[in-house]
């Protein structure tokens, strides 16, 4: 589950939810090479289930997954009252989808293929600010 370590390893776990295994492991050596700590999961049901639910700083999450999408995913969330910070991601953006995102309260969304740079500065802004919501 945990992709690894580097020696300036932040405390601020980012958890990756992608049924696609290039963008989760894309995102999580990103992530890794920022100085982050990084776990990924290829559906909502199996980060539900592990302990990252409740030691994640912040989510990024496709809003397409498979079974249970980003979007119900985030509803659980809140329904478990766990306010954590979301960066919703998506390949095939639309408008419904970006107007549905800003039903589930402050949100985040990037369309895929996600620019680097900006994912970090959105996650750098999250971590500076911890327990707020985006």
């Amino acid at each position: 589950m945990f992709k690894g370590t580097r020696q300036r390893e932040s405390n601020y776990l980012i958890t990756v939810i992608d049924d696609e295994q290039s963008v989760r492991t894309a995102l999580v050596n990103l992530l890794l090479s920022a100085g982050y700590r990084a776990c990924s999961f290829d559906s909502a049901e199996a980060f539900l289930l592990s302990d990252c639910l409740h030691t994640a700083t912040c989510a990024i999450m496709d809003v397409r997954l498979k079974a249970m999408s980003g979007f119900e995913l985030k509803q659980r969330l809140i329904s478990l009252q766990i306010a954590l910070p979301v960066i919703f991601i998506s390949g095939h953006s639309s408008r419904a989808e970006q107007e549905r995102v800003a039903t589930l309260g402050p949100v985040i969304f990037l369309s895929k293929p996600i620019d680097a740079d900006t994912l970090l500065t959105h996650v750098r802004r999250i971590t500076s600010a911890p327990g707020e919501k985006t």
